[in-house]
């Protein structure tokens, strides 16, 4: 369990200082699953039983994803396969309001860290108010795209960093549903190693991949 409580420690290190820091941090190596996305059977989210307790089934919903439920039933998007929800740091939940995870995994050389923030709030329908907000979290300026998708609208936006010794990449949104106070904050970070040439030359895959999951994000029904 302590590689999980690592995980989470430089998820949230990664998330509120932006892309600049934990670039030192000797722990860095710990956000990653134990394989990337495309490794069954054996995936890293069904050998961890925390992560494992969170998935609908053991059967892959898509090609490298399995279908997450959130404990309070606030919603379900797809879940990369190798990847590990931190269990005891980021983890929350209040009463059906409010919800919040980390998990981390590496996919084709990138290493990703995210955090899932779920609210059922009256809050939620300032949605400029939560565009700003989320601004401030991930340190943008500048202006969010509206995506619509099935019973929400997902407000889009990215920013990228150079680091010491590799390149970030950050894709983040607030998801709204539609009829709904329900709402997702989205951040997903990416970090390659400025070596590698071939990961920071998929950086639109690692973009695809970030609104695949977004827009797999499903309210349930109150």
């Amino acid at each position: 369990m302590n590689r999980l409580i690592k995980l989470g420690i430089i998820i949230h290190l990664f998330i509120i200082g932006g892309c600049g820091m934990g670039e030192n941090n000797p722990e860095k190596k710990a956000v990653q699953g134990e394989g990337n996305s495309n490794e069954t059977p054996k995936a890293a989210a069904l050998q961890d039983e925390f992560t494992k307790g969170y998935l609908i089934s053991s059967e892959e919903t898509d090609k490298g994803y399995f279908t997450f439920k959130s404990k309070i039933d606030g919603y379900t998007m797809l879940f990369p396969s190798g990847a590990l929800i931190s269990e005891d740091f980021g983890n929350e939940k209040r009463d059906d309001a409010f919800e919040a995870i980390m998990y981390g995994y590496k996919l084709n050389g990138a290493s990703i860290s995210t955090r899932i923030t779920y609210q059922n709030k009256p809050s939620t329908q300032d949605i400029e108010e939560k565009q700003r907000l989320l601004s401030v979290a991930v340190g943008y300026e500048g202006t969010f795209e509206e995506i619509k998708a099935k019973g929400k609208t997902i407000y889009f936006a990215k920013k990228t960093a150079e680091l010491k010794n590799s390149n970030g990449f950050v894709y983040f949104s607030f998801i709204k549903a539609e009829n709904s106070d329900q709402a997702v904050e989205f951040i997903f970070n990416t970090r390659c190693k400025k070596e590698d040439k071939t990961c920071n030359s998929n950086v639109n895959d690692l973009e695809n991949t970030a609104i695949k999951i977004m827009k797999s994000v499903q309210f349930e029904q109150e």
